[in-house]
């Protein structure tokens, strides 16, 4: 393991940060600590690269204790970089002379500097300072800085946040390359779930200070643990329901229910892609049926605005994604299907 985390805790004042955090990383992994602002993520990874002083708990690098109460080994004793929101680059120097002095007086310092200007696609402007630079390339020195210390744990506060959508995209790709190049480990602070989960090996996803749920992109958003976590991967349709019958009332039909018990106030999670369509000549008199409000086309999706009626006649507005040539008409009738593999039902 290159990261031991074990009963951390950390406050500010009356104000609690984290509460009792607990949780390894493998050696050559990308872990993603996701989560809204002020859950406490960054303050995780500052007490980690050692900008923060431990309060509670222990902290071991490379199996090495670092931090503990008595213990706070000084970040550069620390086998790790850290890439700062902001890029914190020295602005004195040109992006070669940032590199180089990342890469101090390594033996290896000429070929290490070549390989790192490749990986990090910075060859074409060297001589130039920060403040020439565009968000992207910025971004581009501060992984090439971080990586030329060649650390075992490379730290990522929110790098992709100050990016327009396109050029992040190609900077997430080449981050995640450049990661996978280095015989090193990375954990990445985001909001952002899509980045999360493209990135990473495994998930840790954080709510006001604690440890919600940890694992693999594929079990977050296919077995999440609760209303929160299902929240996070983009729109839900929301219901609020009782079990009766090992099945539950929704505005779309009735619902099987696995493992709750009759009488179970439970919240209904219902996500866009969940929704099937199809197309009706006239309006259907059951609860598997909509109107379409609006179709808004996406490209390879279209998100569908309709609304449908319950059990007792109460109208319900819901949005269904499907694929980008299914554009109904404003006030159209669609019959409906549901994928249970995006259909969770958690007690309230």
């Amino acid at each position: 393991m290159i990261l031991d985390v074990k009963q951390l805790s950390h406050s500010y004042g009356d104000k609690e940060a984290l509460n009792n955090l607990n949780f390894s990383i493998k050696d050559n992994s990308i872990v993603s600590v996701l989560g809204p602002s002020g859950c406490g993520k960054t303050t995780l990874i500052r007490i980690i690269a050692g900008l923060e002083h431990i309060q509670s708990g222990e902290i071991f690098l490379d199996k090495l204790l670092v931090a503990n109460k008595s213990l706070n080994l000084p970040p550069e004793q620390r086998p790790i970089s850290y890439v700062f929101q902001d890029f914190a680059l020295f602005p004195h120097m040109t992006v070669f002379e940032n590199i180089s002095f990342a890469a101090g007086s390594k033996a290896n310092k000429k070929q290490l500097i070549e390989q790192v200007i490749h990986l990090a696609k910075v060859n074409n402007f060297l001589d130039k300072y920060s403040h020439s630079l565009s968000g992207g390339e910025q971004q581009r020195v501060a992984l090439a800085r971080s990586i030329a210390v060649q650390p075992k744990l490379l730290l990522l506060d929110e790098p992709f946040s100050d990016l327009d959508i396109n050029l992040k995209r190609e900077i997430i790709d080449d981050t995640l390359h450049l990661i996978n190049s280095l015989e090193s480990s990375a954990i990445v602070v985001t909001h952002n779930a899509e980045e999360a989960m493209f990135l990473s090996d495994t998930i840790i996803v954080m709510n006001k200070g604690i440890i919600v749920q940890i694992g693999t992109p594929h079990e977050i958003y296919f077995n999440p643990t609760n209303l929160y976590v299902a929240s996070l991967f983009g729109e839900t349709n929301i219901f609020q329901s009782k079990v009766i019958d090992h099945s539950c009332i929704t505005p779309l039909g009735r619902i099987k229910v696995k493992n709750l018990p009759n009488n179970q106030n439970v919240d209904v999670v219902i996500r866009p892609e969940a929704i099937k369509l199809n197309l009706e000549k006239s309006p259907l008199l059951n609860p598997n049926s909509g109107i379409v409000v609006d179709s808004k086309f996406l490209g390879n999706s279209a998100i569908i605005h309709m609304t449908v009626n319950d059990e007792k006649n109460n109208k319900h507005h819901i949005h269904s994604k499907v694929m980008g040539n299914f554009l109904p008409p404003q006030a159209s009738s669609v019959s409906v299907t549901l994928d249970e593999d995006h259909i969770f039902i958690f007690p309230r």
